[in-house]
């Protein structure tokens, strides 16, 4: 196993020791003959998956967290009518928590109209409550069989101007890419019916595992952390929204101590903002273990890749925290191939060189790393910047210059900086909400009261049905109707 260390990883007990924790981790085993192509930001992805719809002779099956009325949600929406009109099968899924203003405005009606089958992921209702847990997350796209699209990306243009990953898989594991959209859709009402598709040939010669995660499964937070705990020579990870267990913060922690050179990309500004106020208030004990943390200097990076090693890497929709990790759907794929692992480590490479880093101020700064951090992507510093590098030092030594020249000048900012930002707005959110509940009890109950009442009308609801599904049974003990919800 290539995680092993070289004399352990001779031992044919020890590789078969290490797939099957692998395995047994992911839910998923390991399938050779397959092909990835990794695709970078919007442009790449939006295009080849136009490129395959417009190609597309009989099923296109889309599952998608966000489909955005936007540009190109419409482009994409109008494409997927125009197949259905011409005798493509079209099933999409979208979820209702990132769709509820196109679910409310009919954006979808139109899909209807043209023949494709449509259907919302826990939308609310009087039998179901309102769910907002346990999304559907993923972004998964299939075209006849031949090619599925994984990855971060949502159908919005939102996505035009952010830092984003996907993929493009061919070969066998079409058959488990299906798969699992066929049970999401189960999930939400009948199950798929699909004409026969030609089975999946040899892509390729890539191994991989398609890892469909589902709620409490858990499968992608036991990988995540045998990764961590496997990892010789390096563990490069980007994500959106990271928001580390105790556990995955102490597994990252330990393989810093251990030698392994642990690097973490997020975002400096988020597009939720109090996600990224939260991270960091976890920098301070990867930093003091010898983890590197970087904050991506761009619009938005909302990449969710791993890199271990030589011959490892992750792409998918999973974030690093327990919303993904427990409560969603999620899928992803995990890569065994020196090939695409280093394509993965090249493109971290490159995206730090737009990042800032984080260090720790003061007298407890960071150890000095193995191998220098990157400063500019252009070599030697001219006379110039050297000038200005050496003249903001002292005077930072004199007088303590703030973090914003800090970082233009060095190309680092302190954890203490981050910490006081975001300890400051979690204060002050919590102070907030003290005085206002101290001053208007009935802000405190008032939601409880809705959530308990709505919960209350779901359950007495949902007993009604069953005693009048068995009645009916009763009533007419041979007929097929079994009475099943819609699974929303």
């Amino acid at each position: 196993m290539t995680f092993l260390h070289p004399n352990s990883a001779s031992s044919p007990l020890f590789r078969q020791l290490a797939e099957q924790a692998l395995a047994r981790s992911a839910g998923a085993p390991l399938v050779a003959g397959n092909s990835v192509e990794v695709l970078f930001d919007a442009e790449a992805n939006f295009s080849a998956w136009l490129h395959a719809i417009q190609q597309a002779q009989s099923v296109v099956l889309v599952e998608m967290y966000l489909f955005a009325n936007d540009d190109f949600g419409r482009e994409l929406r109008d494409l997927l009518c125009r197949k259905a009109l011409a005798g493509v099968r079209v099933y999409l899924l979208y979820d209702w928590l990132g769709c509820w203003r196109e679910h409310y405005s009919g954006f979808f009606k139109p899909l209807l109209q043209a023949g494709a089958q449509v259907r919302v992921w826990q939308a609310p209702g009087l039998s179901r409550g309102l769910r907002l847990l346990g999304r559907d997350h993923r972004k998964l796209i299939v075209v006849d069989g031949h090619s599925a699209f994984i990855g971060g990306l949502c159908a919005s243009s939102r996505w035009q101007d952010w830092r984003d990953t996907g993929l493009r898989l061919q070969g066998p594991l079409l058959a488990d890419a299906i798969a699992a959209f066929a049970d999401s859709w189960a999930q939400c009402g009948s199950p798929l019916q699909l004409p026969t598709l030609a089975a999946s040939e040899p892509g390729g010669d890539i191994a991989a595992r398609l890892i469909a995660t589902t709620p409490a499964t858990a499968n992608l937070m036991r990988l995540d952390l045998l990764i961590a705990g496997f990892a010789r020579e390096r563990l490069w990870l980007t994500d959106a929204y990271f928001m580390g267990t105790s556990a995955y913060l102490t597994a990252l922690q330990h393989a810093a101590r251990d030698g392994v050179d642990v690097r973490l990309l997020v975002p400096r500004a988020s597009d939720i903002g109090w996600i990224a106020t939260i991270s960091r208030t976890q920098y301070r004990p990867l930093l003091e273990a010898g983890v590197r943390v970087f904050e991506w200097n761009g619009t938005m990076v909302h990449a969710k890749t791993a890199v271990a090693d030589q011959r490892w890497a992750r792409i998918g929709s999973t974030n690093l925290n327990l919303s993904s990790w427990l409560a969603n759907r999620e899928i992803d794929l995990a890569i065994e191939d020196e090939g695409v692992a280093g394509i993965m480590a090249d493109r971290f490479l490159l995206d730090l060189e737009n990042a800032t880093e984080i260090v720790l101020g003061g007298h407890r700064r960071r150890p000095v790393p193995s191998q220098p951090a990157l400063r500019h992507s252009h070599g030697r510093l001219s006379l110039r910047q050297q000038a200005a590098v050496g003249a903001a030092a002292a005077a930072r030594q004199a007088a303590r210059i703030g973090a914003v020249l800090d970082s233009a000048v060095r190309g680092t900012r302190d954890v203490d900086d981050s910490e006081a930002s975001a300890f400051l707005s979690i204060g002050l959110v919590l102070l907030l909400l003290a005085i206002a509940i101290a001053a208007f009890p009935y802000l405190a109950a008032l939601p409880l009261t809705l959530i308990l009442l709505l919960a209350a009308v779901s359950v007495l609801l949902r007993a009604w049905q069953l005693y009048r599904r068995r009645r009916h049974k009763k009533q007419h003990p041979t007929s097929p109707r079994g009475g099943s919800d819609d699974g929303h």
